[in-house]
């Protein structure tokens, strides 16, 4: 039988707490707050660990506690129960949390799936004592619940956290090398860890003491120990190359405490200071200087470049990229890094990118767990292998299972299944790639639609871009392959129709560039989707083939 009992949060509160049933020698899970603020933490006894906090000056200003247990409360479940307040509770925004990042690790027990069930009636009773606000499913649903710094960690992630943490530390001995290249394909956890990280360095620069709220104790040393070096970062920058998603993390980390919008930077913004360590998240946009002259974006690194090369400025392909920039601008440096997302020419591609970081790269790392879609590596290798290959063997078993797929065979059916997914579950969108020229109206079998600019708010009609869409979750992703794909029957594989592709510096590149950055798109638009991918191709046999392989 659950037990959430609430007292004023001073001294009297203590005699109170030691006549709950829980209150002595037992597992509870309890919520310091105030109006604004509020903590997360997981006791044995909850009497002295409510003494304890009484004397911290940093719990001077909390006005009340919530206390939750049970009778079959254990050791894993309130680490799971605290886990899931702390997810739930800093994407809710009814209160900051003053929690440092705990980096709890997601991990499984006995009977968890019905404790489970409890968390969700426990949150039902916390928005009834007006702790929390929200419902469960739209806090899932928001940017802050999906890319907060308090998401648990698979076993995979938090040991390649604190590789990177051991790392830093070493480089930071005054070796020649700096940088921390970690790459994954789409839906591996990246942006996650890339936060995670930035929340964990500014805690300990803030002197937060985090290994005194690690639950593990060897993890408490290693990360105790590791501190001593870590606090010496002071100037800590999180670089997102894209506009749309930069905009969604500024936002993030203005909500959480110790994080400021101020962190978040474009590639141009980092040459104004100096770091002393720069985390990237999305490298592999990053670009180069292969613009239009003229051009907005040429005039930027012209003059950039000229002011850090000086006198060795050349107006050539040798120029710095922003790459180049974030090196020059900080002492140490970590990329989150995907070659198959690359999907524009002036990204600055894989083997260029490879070339600059060959003589400072200390660390390396490839992430392969699938945190994104419910189907897995083996969704994300199958449609790699669908689009990619020519003559793809129709036998080829499909190592997925739990994730819908259909082709969809009018866009009006397609658009009305999202539209209806939409409207039950939230976060999901129509998306497609270069076969229309930006501000071009949308026409498909007499339909017309647009190009969207808000992923949070769509309009009806609306279609997204790869460059809005990107570094985004949806739940489900509606993907049309529009006129600048088909269905080549000699080669018996998806091909690009260079006449329709609508993007002027794809189309100046070779045949080989321009396949590879068109599948790459494509590749990213069908990954996307967290429970499924509703297809259609405009391309008739395209839709066929298509039909062939994903049902």
């Amino acid at each position: 039988m659950l037990s959430i009992v609430n007292f004023k949060y001073n001294e009297k509160c203590i005699d109170e707490i030691e006549k709950w049933a829980f209150g002595k020698n037992w597992p509870a899970v309890y919520i310091t707050y105030n109006n604004s603020n509020a903590y997360v933490g997981e006791t044995l006894d909850a009497v002295r660990r409510t003494k304890q906090h009484l004397s911290e000056d940093s719990f001077k200003d909390f006005s009340d506690i919530c206390l939750i247990s049970s009778r079959t409360f254990n050791k894993s479940v309130i680490l799971d129960l605290e886990s899931y307040l702390i997810k739930y509770m800093s994407a809710d925004e009814s209160k900051s949390l003053t929690n440092a990042n705990l980096g709890i690790v997601d991990h499984d027990y006995f009977y968890k799936e019905a404790y489970e069930d409890d968390f969700k009636r426990i949150w039902q009773v916390l928005k009834e004592l007006g702790i929390v606000s929200g419902s469960i499913s739209d806090i899932e649903n928001s940017e802050l619940f999906k890319y907060s710094p308090y998401k648990s960690l698979t076993v995979e992630q938090k040991g390649v956290a604190f590789d990177i943490i051991r790392r830093l530390c070493e480089i930071n001995d005054a070796t020649e090398k700096s940088l921390l290249k970690i790459a994954g394909g789409a839906g591996t956890g990246k942006t996650i860890l890339a936060v995670y990280l930035v929340k964990l360095l500014k805690d300990i620069s803030d002197d937060k003491k985090v290994w005194l709220t690690i639950d593990d104790a060897e993890d408490a040393m290693f990360i105790e120990k590791m501190s001593i070096k870590l606090r010496s970062f002071k100037r800590i920058g999180f670089v997102v190359p894209m506009v749309q998603l930069r905009t969604t993390i500024k936002r993030i980390f203005a909500s959480i405490d110790g994080l400021s919008e101020d962190m978040v930077l474009s590639p141009e913004e980092v040459v104004k200071s100096y770091y002393d360590v720069l985390i990237v998240d999305e490298a592999h946009r990053l670009y180069r200087r292969k613009h239009l002259p003229g051009s907005h974006l040429y005039v930027k690194f012209d003059a950039i470049n000229r002011n850090l090369m000086g006198a060795a400025f050349t107006k050539t392909e040798k120029d710095l990229t922003e790459l180049d920039w974030i090196i020059r601008s900080s002492r140490l440096q970590v990329l989150f890094y995907d070659e198959y997302q690359t999907i524009r020419v002036p990204d600055i591609g894989p083997e260029r990118f490879d070339s600059i970081c060959e003589s400072r790269l200390y660390y390396y790392h490839v992430l392969l767990s699938q945190m994104r879609c419910q189907g897995g590596e083996g969704y994300y290798d199958y449609i790699r292998y669908i689009i990619e290959t020519e003559e793809p063997d129709i036998k080829r078993y499909r190592h997925f299972d739990n994730y819908e797929l259909k082709v969809f065979d009018t866009v009006k059916d397609l658009s009305e299944m999202i539209d209806f997914k939409n409207n039950s579950e939230g976060l999901c969108r129509l998306v497609t790639g270069p076969g229309w020229s930006i501000g071009e109206p949308i026409m498909i079998e007499g339909e017309s639609y647009h190009w969207g600019n808000d992923t949070n708010n769509p309009k009806a009609g609306d279609i997204f871009s790869i460059h809005k869409i990107q570094g985004f979750d949806l739940n489900y992703s509606g993907v049309i392959f529009g006129k600048e794909v088909y269905y080549d029957e000699t080669r018996k594989r998806i091909a690009v129709n260079k006449a329709e592709l609508k993007d002027s510096h794809t189309k100046s590149m070779g045949e080989e560039y321009m396949y590879r950055y068109v599948y790459n798109i494509y590749i990213t638009l069908m990954t996307r989707g967290i429970k499924g991918t509703y297809v259609y191709a405009v391309d008739e046999k395209l839709r066929d083939y298509l039909r062939t392989f994903l049902g």
